[in-house]
């Protein structure tokens, strides 16, 4: 992946400018020691609405910038997992290997 590639990814989001933010913001949290952030710190901390914010990572998935996990809050033993198990689960955002390596961040 090239930053051209970013480029064009983060234009194909439809949301050009959540979704530079929200890299932003994710390779920042990663500087800071954060494998993965979830949803409400980045809805906090880059002042986009819950609903934008979700939009935006939904597309960041399919341009191959993020994966998106999830935390299931009523399991007894909850593991971060890809599989959303309903309403309970808190999603974070977790950037893909060649965008860390891309931004010399591996």
């Amino acid at each position: 992946m090239t930053f051209s590639d970013i480029e064009a990814a983060l234009s194909n989001t439809g949301r050009r400018a959540y979704a530079g933010i929200i890299l932003a913001f994710l390779l920042d949290a990663h500087d800071r020691g954060a494998d993965l952030v979830e949803k409400h710190t980045v809805v906090e901390n880059v002042r986009i609405t819950d609903t934008n914010v979700s939009a935006v990572a939904r597309r960041l998935t399919e341009q191959g910038i993020i994966e998106i996990l999830y935390w299931d809050t009523k399991s007894e033993s909850p593991t971060w997992s890809s599989l959303r198990n309903g309403a309970w689960s808190v999603p974070g955002y977790r950037l893909l290997p060649a965008i860390l390596q891309l931004y010399r961040r591996c």
